[in-house]
């Protein structure tokens, strides 16, 4: 009956039941099994770790309590008592698949710098030469979110420029959190300033809605581009369907895309297809961009851990974009390398 009253979110209700059978049979395996879960997903982190120590005092070798109570001193911000508690489980079970995924997983949050380098080259079919943008990125893992500075070199046109920008990723509430971000330069193949801000909320069954404005500024015109999305995870895949929305003068422009991604045994390892169609640009560099008449693309992302520390991936896409008095058909290739420190 806990357990039926757990699964439908009341937990108050659960831990009557719990504390009925346990005030009768303290030592019960099951009922400390259950209690222990119910604070755990009620985020009752404190007591849940209060009742792990209890139940460990009647079973003190239990496997799946040891590891209860390392999630549960994760959780608590206990970082190096949760790793010992992971040792002690392997000494006892040196096979336990699920003490060393945690004791891997607490060292990659212990880890709060990621620094990326990127390199994207562009070719195109006619008239243009070709584009090269290179990057360096350093994030932040902070209490409330992550906090990534960036910096990126491009030439095009034969011109070169730099542009930095700072986005941030903060925890507004319980499934609810935000993205904000900001990039200046003064050169001529970037706009000014641009500005970004999205809301992201978590729906139920695994669903999560966004929405957000970006706005560029360019020397001679600005720019603001809404977007809507909605992403579903479904087992081991992400379905994330996008639009964008350009308002303007010369008229409206919109477009649309779908981004599906298949993980393989963890966040870390990916290979995703993205296609979209439409007249508004999702990468608008250039005021020029906004004249868009119509578009699609197609592209393939992945992403490899070589270990616990660094990452490789890559992508590779190809665009066809019309304008008023020329088509320009696009071929994308990047790489990057980060490592977690």
């Amino acid at each position: 009956m806990a357990r039926l009253y757990a699964w439908e979110g009341n937990y108050e209700k659960a831990r009557e039941e719990l504390h009925y059978v346990l005030n009768r049979d303290p030592d019960n395996h099951n009922a400390l099994s259950a209690l222990l879960d119910v604070e755990s997903w009620s985020g009752n982190y404190e007591e849940g770790l209060t009742w792990a120590n209890q139940a460990l005092q009647s079973y003190p070798q239990d496997e799946d309590f040891l590891l209860a109570k390392a999630a549960l001193q994760q959780n608590v911000q206990q970082p190096g008592e949760a790793e010992q508690t992971y040792l002690n489980i392997l000494d006892l079970y040196p096979g336990s698949l699920k003490a060393r995924q945690g004791l891997k997983s607490l060292n990659l949050k212990q880890m709060k710098y990621q620094a990326t380098l990127s390199h994207r080259h562009d070719r195109f079919s006619r008239i243009f030469d070709p584009w090269n943008f290179t990057e360096l990125q350093l994030s932040r893992q902070t209490g409330i979110g992550s906090v990534i500075a960036r910096v990126q070199y491009a030439n095009r046109f034969s011109t070169n420029g730099v542009q930095f920008n700072v986005d941030a990723y903060p925890s507004l509430a319980n499934g609810l959190y935000a993205y904000i971000s900001a990039g200046y330069s003064d050169a001529s193949i970037y706009p000014d300033f641009r500005f970004g801000l999205s809301l992201y909320k978590s729906l139920p069954s695994a669903f999560e809605l966004e929405g957000g404005i970006r706005y560029l500024n360019f020397s001679s015109s600005e720019t603001a581009i809404y977007t809507l999305s909605l992403s579903k995870y479904l087992g081991n895949y992400l379905f994330t369907g996008r639009t964008y929305f350009v308002p303007s003068s010369a008229g409206n422009s919109q477009s649309f895309s779908l981004l599906t991604r298949r993980y393989f045994g963890g966040a870390q390892t990916y290979l995703g297809l993205t296609g979209g169609f439409g007249t508004a640009s999702a990468d608008i560099q250039f005021s020029q961009d906004i004249q868009r008449l119509d578009s699609w693309s197609l592209s393939l992302e992945g992403q490899y851990p070589l270990n616990r520390r660094w990452n490789i991936g890559g992508t590779a896409g190809f665009d066809s974009e019309e304008f008023a008095n020329f088509t320009r058909d696009r071929f994308s290739f990047k790489m990057y390398l980060s490592y977690r420190f």
